[in-house]
């Protein structure tokens, strides 16, 4: 047998190093979803509104209209309810996020190759998402985080094909993201302006890419506008829960338990409880859009008469969005231990990336300090641990391994080393 080319190797390794690291991020999410399999974690109530839309009712809980949760999740899960029913349905959940995991490094190794990334940061890329603890984790539960980063990634990896036809997709990607997760909209926003103010290209063609991504993201935002003003009279384009994450983490309850708590604290149990049905009870009679004004109304009236204690919360959030450890309150010694070991690196990593690849903050690399930052600057403000980083961990795994460093360039020397084999 002839010995391949250079490139040929390169692709080579690509595709198998890329499958292997998919198979392994499936064992890896299956060890977490077996011990407890079966059990549907949905803190969230994500199954009540699927179930409604399989029984014909639409979003609904208790046969009430709501927007409260966001559309995309409970939609797919109906499905899985109306193609399988109740008695399988922990394995359809359990199969939809194993796709969307594997989908999450697929992507991710698309978006590095399009970036120009060498084999090598390319599967270090699709290794860093397919093992994040953060994201691993939540593959166990009813909850938007992982279906959010496999929409991130594909997002990222249209925006990374770098013509029109990519900002287009881009855009939808955005739009189907921001239906899952709504703090992912203002991420489209920065995206485009992004779009818009870096090179290449000329006003027009920075204009064009800025526009498809801006109006595709709309576009798919528009039909659930529609219902909910139908319903509700009046449109409501992500959620009507938005108030009451920003009054989660801005009220006095939770600033007297956690920001001038015992290190650590963490928010939970009959306080928590207490003041949530005091709220509701502020809110008793009112329809969900007219209710989510009146206490987000309430969490900016707390803000402004406590501006300082605000930055000290806001610092705090950012602590725990961006933590290095889940909360000692909360995980084992060893699942902390282990997070710490995989963070600090990953956090140095992606410091160097943001600060040493200049080409990172043109178009179309900016999109993803843009979501990462976009995200930051929301959990800086509402409600936040350290699971909601997990959508971004695609756009934080692109920014680490292009890192100008002697540590990463080790793939470059082996790359250059097989060519001379070869030769």
């Amino acid at each position: 047998m002839g010995q391949l080319p250079p490139s040929g190797l390169a692709e080579y390794v690509r595709r198998w190093g890329v499958l292997t690291i998919v198979l392994i991020a499936v064992l890896v999410r299956l060890a977490v979803i077996v011990p407890s399999f079966g059990k549907l974690d949905d803190p969230d109530r994500y199954l009540v509104v699927a179930r409604s839309l399989a029984d014909g009712e639409g979003f609904a809980v208790n046969g009430l209209p709501t927007a409260y949760r966001p559309p995309l999740y409970p939609l797919l899960l109906s499905v899985l309810i109306t193609m399988l029913g109740e008695d399988r349905l922990a394995w359809g959940v359990a199969g939809l996020h194993l796709v969307a995991g594997a989908g999450t490094v697929v992507l991710t190794a698309v978006a590095a190759r399009r970036w120009g990334l060498p084999p090598g940061r390319l599967l270090l890329a699709a290794a860093i998402v397919a093992f994040d603890p953060v994201l691993v984790a939540q593959s166990r539960a009813v909850m938007t985080e992982t279906l959010a980063a496999f929409l991130v990634a594909a997002t990222l990896a249209a925006l990374a094909e770098g013509h029109a036809r990519g900002a287009f997709w881009g855009g939808i990607g955005f739009g189907l993201a921001s239906l899952c997760r709504p703090s992912l909209l203002p991420a489209a926003g920065l995206v485009v302006f992004a779009a818009l103010a870096t090179g290449p290209g000329t006003a027009w063609v920075r204009l064009r890419r800025a526009s498809l991504v801006a109006v595709a993201t709309v576009m798919l935002l528009v039909p659930w506008a529609w219902r909910n003003a139908w319903v509700f009279g009046e449109s409501v384009w992500t959620t009507t829960h938005g108030g009451w994450t920003l009054a989660l983490a801005n009220n006095p309850v939770y600033y007297a338990e956690v920001l001038d708590g015992p290190p650590g604290a963490v928010w939970s149990g009959a306080n928590q409880k207490r003041w949530f049905d005091e709220t509701v009870h502020e809110v008793e009679g009112l329809s969900q859009p007219r209710a989510d004004r009146k206490i987000r109304t309430m969490a900016l009236r707390f803000i402004r008469d406590h501006p300082r204690d605000f930055v000290r919360a806001s610092v705090a959030r950012l602590e725990r969005f961006w933590g290095f450890a889940p909360a000692g309150a909360v995980y084992s010694r060893a699942i902390r231990g282990v997070t710490l070991l995989w963070t600090v690196p990953l956090w140095i990593a992606l410091a160097l990336g943001l600060t040493t690849r200049r080409d990172l903050w043109r178009w179309p690399g900016v999109a993803a300090p843009a979501v990462v930052l976009a995200l930051t600057a929301v959990h800086s403000i509402y409600w936040t641990d350290m699971r909601m980083r997990a959508p971004i961990v695609p756009a934080i795994a692109l920014i680490a391994v292009g890192a100008q460093t002697s540590l990463l360039s080790v793939s470059r020397l082996r790359e250059i080393h097989a060519s001379r084999s070869v030769n």
